[in-house]
Formats: structure tokens, C-alpha cells, sequence
């Protein structure tokens, strides 16, 4: 009786809240792959920028290219629900999905012709480096760094080209960093990294590091610019028993005070070792799907597009889901001491 009597006496949704019937979520439904996606968003200062529609049919299969789950995630189950998100931010570790991206304009950089996101900043505790996903419209010039800056480029789509000065280089030297090819480059702090950033005809997309250099306490030595190709570098060994695919971006020398790893794992593959180390780590999901588990009752569904943030010493792991590989880059603050100002 008291259950028949609570059923009659509740009260009457209206019916306007569901008025979305079969046909019409099937329309507002994206359409399954392979398919053309153009990207059209807003940017900084109001502007419309139309990536190029690029085709879906022709998948990667495993050996690199661009990137456009990046900026055109495979539909979620959260996609039609506002408000909504698998955003998440802890005292040790931040995830930032796609849908909470909040562009603004950089410092600097061409009005109206760009816009950028940042995925993580010194704002989170104990973060020295500052990690942005950039869109960037055709006739963009990139700004300059902030004085004793050095900054890593990672090309998402389209292309961009420019001039950078070297140390030991004289004079201006012509770059490019071109589409599907996982290039990224690297430019030291100033005067010794001078450089330039436009993109090409169709507008680029790549993910940016910056950071305050922390010069070598016992040498002099200065890093150099870095123009490079993802497959172009070695696959390393990360140690038994780990089995996934390791790649380093710079090089592996003491004048640099960070690096930029490519890591790809096979669906079912998997970190063996819980990690726990005072390295702070910006991560991006370029392809695939996983588990990330961070620091000891976190366990986060992260897929192309999402962004972590994990500080020093947070419990880290992660295993690889179907249907194809992931991978991600990784930026990692190495070859200083601890005690080193700022270092963690």
C-alpha cells in the first residue's frame, strides 16, 4: 500500500523535457567512420577558422601522421548531455577532456588569427612548464616566447614554416614542418633560439611546451634547435618487463632540461611498474584508448583527445584498451638535481 501510494503521488514530468523522439537524436547523431570531418570553431577574437575537410577512409594503420581525433574526438556517451564532463582536478593530477577546453588568445601572437588551449600551467601544484593546444589560421604569426623560455612544437595538423637562429649557427635558417609526418621542433630559450612560426595555406594545429630554462650549475653548455621526425628517432628499450614503444624527441644530453616522449602501446599491453618518481608529466592522447589509474583510488577512461596532468610522486599507470593502438606524448623534466631551483 505504501508503495502504490508513493507511485500515485509523484509528481508529473512534462512532456516537452523528452520531445526529442528516435529521428531526431538520430539526426544530431555524427555519422559513423570512415567520414570527412571539417573542424569550423571561434576564435580568440571572434573569428571562424575552417581547418581543410580531410578524409577518414584512408586510416593510419599504425604508422603515424596526423592526428585528428585531437580536434574531432570519436562521439562519447556524454556528447548530447550539457553539462557533462570526464574533466577531473585533484591536488596531484589534473585530466582535461576535450569538451572543457577553453580557448583564448596567447600573448603576443597575431589577433584574430589563432586561438589556444592550455592543458596544464604552473597554476597546478608543483608544474614548472606550460602545455597548449594551438589552432592557427592562415597569415598567423606565432609570438615570441617570454625572455629565458625555451619552446617544443608538436605538429597535430596541417603544416607550419618559418626561420629559426642557432647558436653556433649564424644567420637565419629556413624550417617546415610538414602533414602527417609527426615532425615537432624545438627552439631554446632566447637570444640563442630566435625563431618564427606561420602556418600553411589550411591553418595548423600542434600541441606547444614552454618552460624556464634551468641552465647546467656546473657547465655552460646551451641546447641547440631541434628540427626532427618522430620515426626518425630510435626505438628504446624501456627495460623488461615492459613491452611498450618508447621514443625520446631530444637529445639525450645534459644542456637540456627536458624531453618529449612518444610512447605507444598495443590494446591489452600495460605499464608493469606502478610508476612513482619526482618527474612531473604533461600528456596528451594522440590516438587510441586506455585506463589511466593515478595515485592509488583514481582509475580515469581517457581516449584521443584528453589531456593529463600528474605532479611529482602521484602513483601513475596506465593499460592500453581495443580496438587499435594508443599512443601519447609525453613531456618529462629530466637531468636536473631535485634540489635544483624549481626542478619539482
Amino acid at each position: 500500500a505504501c508503495l502504490a501510494a508513493s507511485h500515485h503521488s509523484r509528481p508529473t514530468v512534462p512532456k516537452a523535457l523528452f520531445s526529442l523522439d528516435n529521428a531526431a537524436i538520430a539526426a544530431r547523431r555524427p555519422p559513423s567512420r570512415p567520414r570527412i570531418h571539417a573542424r569550423s570553431s571561434k576564435g580568440a577574437e571572434g573569428e571562424s577558422t575552417k581547418m581543410e575537410a580531410r578524409s577518414r577512409s584512408g586510416e593510419r594503420g599504425g604508422t603515424g601522421g596526423e592526428y585528428p581525433d585531437v580536434m574531432a574526438p570519436r562521439p562519447a556517451s556524454s556528447a548530447y548531455l550539457p553539462g557533462l564532463t570526464r574533466s577531473v582536478y585533484e591536488r596531484d593530477h589534473a585530466v582535461i577532456t576535450t569538451e572543457s577546453r577553453v580557448w583564448c588568445g596567447l600573448p603576443g601572437w597575431t589577433p584574430g588569427k589563432h586561438s589556444g588551449a592550455y592543458l596544464a600551467s604552473p597554476q597546478m601544484p608543483g608544474a614548472i612548464f606550460s602545455m597548449v593546444l594551438v589552432r592557427m589560421q592562415p597569415g598567423c604569426e606565432a609570438g615570441a616566447p617570454l625572455p629565458g623560455v625555451e619552446r617544443f612544437v608538436f605538429l597535430v595538423e596541417g603544416d607550419v614554416h618559418g626561420k629559426f637562429e642557432n647558436v653556433s649557427t649564424p644567420g637565419k635558417t629556413d624550417y617546415r614542418l610538414v602533414p602527417g609526418g609527426d615532425d615537432y621542433a624545438f627552439f631554446p630559450a632566447l637570444p640563442h633560439g630566435k625563431h618564427t612560426i606561420e602556418p600553411g595555406a589550411n591553418g595548423a594545429v600542434f600541441l606547444m611546451f614552454e618552460q624556464v630554462y634551468r641552465p647546467l650549475i656546473r657547465s655552460g653548455q646551451k641546447p641547440k634547435v631541434v628540427i626532427g621526425n618522430v620515426d626518425a628517432q630510435e626505438m628504446l628499450d624501456p627495460g623488461a618487463p615492459e613491452v611498450f614503444g618508447l621514443r625520446k624527441l631530444l637529445p639525450l644530453s645534459e644542456e637540456f632540461d627536458f624531453n618529449i616522449h612518444i610512447m605507444d602501446f598495443a590494446p591489452g599491453q600495460y605499464l608493469h611498474c606502478n610508476e612513482m618518481h619526482y618527474n612531473q608529466h604533461g600528456m596528451l592522447m594522440l590516438e587510441g584508448q586506455g585506463i589511466y589509474r593515478l595515485r592509488d583510488d583514481k582509475w580515469y577512461h581517457v581516449r584521443a583527445g584528453d589531456a593529463i596532468y600528474m605532479a611529482p610522486y602521484v602513483p601513475q599507470w596506465y593499460a592500453a584498451l581495443d580496438p587499435g593502438r594508443t599512443r601519447y606524448i609525453l613531456y618529462k623534466d629530466t637531468y636536473r638535481d631535485p634540489l635544483q631551483s624549481g626542478s619539482a
